[in-house]
Order: structure tokens, then sequence, then C-alpha cells
């Protein structure tokens, strides 16, 4: 059989060619579309990777506001997995009410054609639990696309930070070095904690704290009973925990604690010390969330509305995103391999740009400055970049990152701002006050006439000096030292009375010092308002030496009771004058105000003023007396009591008389108080009383000296005499040397 003159056999091997020829093509097409699926999948898990490990929470927003893409740091963000939100959830979801009918325009605006709206802006995200949270949003619109992407960062931290910067300044400023310390019993109740850490907690006084458990201060009550367990296992126990303050908010600790124990080795109680280091922990995560290279590139920069540009090292271009396009006029293929200076900066301004590039080294990797530069159409616009370097392991500069921002608002609003301090001044100037803002430097920024004419300088001529400039020296320290205290505290410092010299002599001004802060709450300044007091303080002082005559006349007539005394008890000649060194001393000790200082003072010297009644003979008995004369020396408080009751002293001073007898647990006379029914200056005066008796001869009995005196209110503090006073009496003798003065009042403490 023949077909076409071809034999059978010619026709089954022509086909059999065929075929296989046909095989051929088709596993040739195959493998050519597997590789090229290969290439896609591996481009979708470059991108996916590079997508899903960015420090910024980040996701994709499909036009009907679904959220179609999220990665790993949105589920820490919103507390959602991203199973729960990817094309299921709208990012409407997450928004206030507050803030959701804006976001709603600015999502509308931005996919109309010639619709616009911001491209970053804050708002409030509510996450999963419900918890609202500051967000600062970068958002750009994908090419070609009705998709946008959107960059998250959570504020919450800084904000509120932020509001608390003047707390954390005025902590810094007492409390450097200084660790938080707590003593606790074996049930883990607190005995006690210092001033830094109630500071730490948030608390004002111990006793809102002391009883409490450990527990309870710390956000884990797992972690704490864990610290607790090592201390009883091992005696000792390190590591970090979250704090819960008592406004709820929680801060990181470093702890320390150790298990006292007595001479056996039994356990007494617990003592721990905290460091707050929630600053260091934010300064680590601050160096994680910095971006490398490799960690912004696809479409997260393609498409970020920040302008970014990647430059060679010899001074060209390598890429740049479409925002850089956008802000320089030109296309992304004009501006790969273009100069810096060509695309960015009239020719003049060149060497300042290589003079700002040179400034970059492999430990100051980013420099910040401003300039103008040439868009493709001419005009020139003012820029801010940031540039930093990548340098290799070697120290080699391998590329530039330029972060560019168009300032052309920013500078018309300093231009604005200008013509504003001018109104400012002129303002200022009307005002019949001393007004004056100077830098932390303490340096004038601005003054009005006022101050200008009292100084007889012009306004011109006192800005930029300093406060040491202008006045003398031991003036401009004292002003230093407020404007320092504004400066560090961040809060305001009024009725400040100071001498200041002008041409015309010293004359006096009562001033309160404001502190000026800059929006993110940083003190860059003091703002002082002024009034002068010169007549008002002359009147003051002629008043003040019409006290002091007044004052003296006090003193004398005190000093003559105190020896009317003495007179009728010559065994205690000094008695009443050694027991007032001693509580004063005693009530500075205690931190005092000199209001309670001066009657403690007043009442101490007179306190035993009631044994004017009591017989002599009894007084200067040498033997045991009676119960009968016992009873009769017991009366000697409220004879005082009632001698000095009419009397204005200013000072509860009768009271304190009756009370000096009283004990803590209600033994004394004569009206059997106890405990706080006592007045402090009493409980001050009947330490102070046993001391310098026990301590002086006697004509019943020899002294006998200060240590058996001291060991006597020590064994019964809080018995029959108050600890603090106590404590405070014993380390005036123990650790600062004080001692009984003879004749004129001679008191150590205040040494």
């Amino acid at each position: 059989m023949k077909d076409g003159g071809k034999t059978k056999e010619e026709l089954i091997k022509e086909r059999k060619f065929l075929r296989e020829d046909r095989e051929k093509s088709v596993f040739k097409n195959i493998s050519e579309y597997k590789e090229v699926a290969k290439r896609l999948k591996d481009s979708e898990v470059k991108y996916r990777t590079i997508f899903e490990n960015t420090c910024t929470a980040t996701m994709i927003i499909e036009e009907d506001r679904i959220i179609s893409m999220a990665n790993t740091q949105c589920e820490k963000l919103s507390g959602y997995s991203k199973e729960e939100v990817e094309n299921k959830m709208k990012w409407t979801n997450f928004v206030i009410p507050e803030d959701l009918e804006r976001m709603k325009k600015y999502h509308i605006a931005r996919r109309k054609a010639g619709g616009k709206s911001p491209t970053e802006y804050e708002f409030h995200l509510k996450d999963k639990k419900g918890n609202i949270r500051d967000i600062f949003l970068k958002i750009g619109m994908i090419p070609n696309t009705k998709k946008s992407i959107v960059s998250l960062v959570d504020i919450t931290e800084r904000k509120k930070l932020e509001r608390e910067l003047k707390t954390i300044k005025s902590a810094i400023a007492s409390s450097i070095n200084a660790n938080a310390i707590a003593l606790a019993d074996l049930k883990g109740n607190l005995t006690y904690v210092n001033s830094f850490f109630l500071k730490m907690w948030g608390y004002e006084k111990d006793k809102e704290v002391l009883g409490q458990s450990v527990i309870k201060f710390w956000l884990n009550a797992e972690d704490a009973e864990k610290i607790v367990k090592n201390l009883f296992d091992k005696g000792s126990s390190m590591g970090e925990l979250v704090g819960k303050r008592k406004d709820g908010s929680i801060f990181y600790v470093q702890l320390s604690a150790s298990m006292v124990t007595d001479k056996s080795g039994k356990p007494i109680n617990m003592v721990g010390s905290f460091i707050n280091i929630t600053e260091r922990k934010q300064e680590k995560e601050d160096l994680s969330r910095n971006l490398e290279r490799e960690q912004i590139l696809g479409d997260i920069v393609r498409n970020t509305p920040i302008a970014i540009a990647f430059g060679c090292t010899d001074g060209r271009l390598e890429n740049c995103n479409a925002a850089f396009s956008e802000l320089t006029g030109y296309s992304i293929e004009e501006l790969k391999g273009i100069s810096w200076n060509e695309v960015l900066a009239p020719a003049k301004q060149s060497e300042v740009e290589a003079g700002q590039l040179r400034k970059l080294t492999p430990t100051e990797k980013s420099v910040r400055y401003e300039k103008e530069y040439i868009r493709k159409n001419g005009r020139i616009v003012p820029i801010e970049l940031v540039v930093t370097a990548k340098f290799d392991a070697e120290d080699n500069l391998v590329y530039y990152i330029a972060f560019v921002l168009d300032i052309t608002k920013r500078k018309k609003a300093e231009q604005n701002m200008k013509s504003i301090k001018n109104e400012l001044q002129m303002i200022m100037d009307s005002v019949p006050a001393i007004i004056f803002y100077k830098d932390t430097e303490g340096r004038i920024i601005r003054a009005n006439k006022t101050y200008a004419y009292l100084l007889k300088m012009s306004v011109k001529d006192m800005v930029g000096k300093t406060t040491e400039e202008l006045f003398p020296r031991e003036q401009a320290e004292n002003m230093r030292k407020g404007d320092q205290e504004v400066i560090i505290s961040g809060k305001p410092k009024r009725n400040i009375i100071q001498p200041y010299d002008t041409p015309e002599g010293t004359r006096w001004a009562i001033t309160d010092k404001m502190p000026y802060k800059d929006k993110e709450g940083k003190v860059t300044g003091v703002i002082g308002l002024a009034k002068d007091i010169t007549v008002q303080r002359k009147s003051e002082e002629e008043l003040q030496q019409s006290y002091e005559r007044l004052k003296k006349t006090m003193d004398a007539t005190i000093e003559t009771v105190s020896k009317i005394v003495e007179v009728k008890d010559p065994y205690t000649a000094g008695h009443q004058l050694r027991v007032s060194q001693l509580t004063t001393a005693i009530a500075k000790e205690l931190n005092l105000s000199p209001d309670k200082i001066e009657g403690i003072r007043i009442a101490s010297l007179i306190h035993d003023i009631g044994k004017i009644s009591i017989p002599t003979e009894i007084l200067s008995k040498s033997t045991t007396l009676t119960d009968i004369e016992f009873s009769l020396i017991k009366e000697h408080s409220r004879i005082g009591y009632d001698i000095l009751k009419a009397i204005d002293f200013s000072y509860p001073v009768a009271q304190i008389v009756l009370q000096h007898h009283e004990k803590i647990n209600g033994s004394g006379y004569p009206g059997r108080l106890k405990g706080n029914e006592i007045l402090l200056e009493a409980k001050i005066i009947g330490v102070a009383d046993v001391v310098e008796a026990m301590s002086s001869h006697r004509p019943y009995r020899p002294a006998l000296g200060i240590d058996k005196a001291l060991k006597e209110i020590s064994q019964n503090k809080g018995t029959l005499y108050d600890s603090k006073v106590v404590e405070a009496c014993v380390k005036l003798f123990r650790k600062k040397g004080f001692e009984f003065g003879q004749g004129k009042e001679k008191n150590l403490a205040e040494k």
C-alpha cells in the first residue's frame, strides 16, 4: 500500500519521527514553564519574607477596606492572628469612632483621580483586648492598583513618656545611683520601704504599702512567687520582672534579693534591691527597630510615601523610590547613575553638600541638614535630608541612604512664626512688669523694654548675654540656680525674691519662673515674670528688725523664768538649758519646720517651771521620795501648764509642758495619754529629759552616764518613748558627736 508514492514502511517511519519531535517540543515547553514558575515562586517568597520580617507593622488594604495581607508585627500590634485578619477584617474594625470618619475620607480621596489625602498622620488603634494605642501611620498607593500599603508604628510609650517627662526628670535629679530598697517578713509582707521604692512604684507614703504582700507589686504573680521560692531554697535570687505601679502602669525592674538570717542561719526576713531598667529596655527595642538595607527592599520601599534614594560612594545615585522621583521631577530611570549635585542642589551648594557627607564616619553614621534643590522644571524647593552611611566590617564606605523631606510648608510656617514673634515683642513691651525668656545656657533670648529700662540697656544689647554678663557673680549664681531647678524639674518655681544690681543701685524683685517646652515636651528654656518690690522690701526689713527686737525681749524673759526654777532647785541648775540643746538637735534631725523647732526650744527651756510650787526640801532630798512626795513632784507638769496657758507664745507651749512626762503606752502623767494623743514636741522633750537627767548628778545618786541613758531609751522605744525620736537621739550621740554644752547654748547638730 502506498500514500503519495510512499510505502507503508516509509509512512510508519515518518509518523514515528513526527511523534518523537512533538514529544520533544512538549517536554521543552514543560521545562520552560517549570523554570518560570520556580522564578515566580522564588520572587514571591523573597518579597513575602521581606514583608513578613520588617520590624514595622505593615498591611495591604483593598479598595473595599478589607485587609488582604498583614505581617507578624500586625499580629503583635493588634492582638489578632493573620488568619483572623487577612481577607476577613476591615481596617475600620481597628479604629476608634473619634478617628473613623476622618480616615474614611482619606481612604476614598486616596483612590480618586486627583484626590488628595495625607500620607502620614496619627490615630488611635483599638486592639483585640480593647486597649487603645497611639499609632503613627504612613501610607502609599501601590502603582497601577487600588491597593494601598500601610506602615504602623506604635507610639503609645513615646506619648506616655512625653506626659511623664517632668516626673522622670525630677526623679533622675534626686535619685541618681540610688536603689529602691524593701524589707519583707517571712510571710512576704512588706515591713519597710525607702523613699526611692515609693517613687518607683508611684506611692506617696509608706503606710500605703507596708503590710502588703510583695506579690501585689508585680505584673506577673507567678514570676514574683518564683523569686520568693528561690529565696527560701537558695537564700538569694536575681532577675528581671515587670513591676506594677499604684496607677496600674508597668515598668521593668532588675531585682536582687537575699534572705536575712540570724547567727544560727535561721531566716529572719527578706531584703530586695530594685533598679528601674525601663529606659534600658526601651533603648534595646529602639536599636532592634533600625532597618538594614535588605529590610526595606521591594514594595515597602518602592511605595512608601517617604522619598528615599541609595547612593554610590562616588556620589552617583544607584536607585530610588517613586516618592523620590516625584519629589525631583525626574523618572526613576533618569535618576539612576545621575550625580547627587546634579539632581539635588544648585552648583553654589555643591561644596556644602560635600562637606556634610564628609562628616559621615564609622562612628558618626548619619547627618541631618537643610538645603535647596532644583526640580527638573527649574523650580527651587527647600528640603531636609537625613543621610545615613553603611560601612563594612573594615570601616569602608559601602553606600548612602538618603531620606528627603519637602519642607516648603515648614519654611512658610517659620516666616509666619517670625511675624508672630514680632507681634509678641510688641505685646511684651507694653507690659509694665519684667518679662524675659532664657535658654538652658542662661542666655537672654527675649526681654521686654521694662527689664531693659531698669538695667539702663536696650533690648537688643541684652539679647544673647548670659546672666553672668548682666549681674554680679553672687546674684548671677542664685539666678542660675533657680533657672536650673525649673529646667531639671520641669515645674514652675514661684515667688522667688532676689536682689539685682542696676546702674542706680541694688533693687529687689519677686519672680515667677516657668519651664518653656517644645512640642515634644522637652524643656528648652525658662520664662520669667517679675515685679520690682524694692519699696515693699524696705518696709519688710524694718518690720523684721522690729520682730528681732521683740524676740530678744521674749528670749530674755524665758531665760529669766528658767533661772527662777534653777534658784528653786539648784541641784538641777542648767538642766532645762541642756534639755533645750538636745530637743532642738532632735527636732532638726527629724526635719521639723523652723516654727516647730522654735516652739520646742521655748517649751524645753521652761518645761519644769511648775517646780516653783514644789517645796525645796523635796526637790533637793537625797533619799528616796515617799509616795506623797512623788505625787507632789508629778503635779509640776499641770502647775506649769496653769502658769503658761494664758500666755500667747504662738506655739502650744503650755500643752507641751503639760504632756512632757506622758508615755507612749499610757503609763505617764498627768493625763495617762497614749501614742498619737501626745504631741510630738512633748515626746521629744520626754526623751531629752530622761537622757539629760540620767547623765547628770542628782542629790540622791551620782551621774549614770550617757551610755546608760541611751540604753534606757533604746530598750523602751515604742513602749515608753517614741521610736523615731529615740533613733534620732541615739544617732546624734553615736554618729554626729552631740554633747551637752556648758553655760551658753551649744548644739553640735548644727555643724
